[in-house]
């Protein structure tokens, strides 16, 4: 299973990266000041670092202590 977004906002890792882009965010905080992504329970904050340093949007489940990878959306994740 694919994490691709932020569950306590509903923000995809697509859309936050998008608008990352368009507005020149370069960090977590400046997500989470626009959007409240990571503020909820926080266990996006690592996709979302891994998101603005890599540049991929989806991600396999990462194991405690370890940095999430990379890895294909699943077939049913519009996102």
């Amino acid at each position: 299973m694919a994490v691709v977004r932020c569950v306590c906002y509903r923000k995809s890792f697509t859309e936050l990266k998008q608008l990352a882009t368009a507005r020149g965010w370069t960090t977590s905080g400046q997500i989470a000041t626009a959007t409240n992504c990571t503020l909820g329970c926080g266990s996006c904050l690592p996709y979302i670092t891994a998101m603005l340093d890599t540049g991929h949007t989806s991600f396999a489940v990462a194991e405690p202590g370890n940095a999430p990878r990379p890895c294909p959306p699943d077939p049913w994740d519009p996102a």
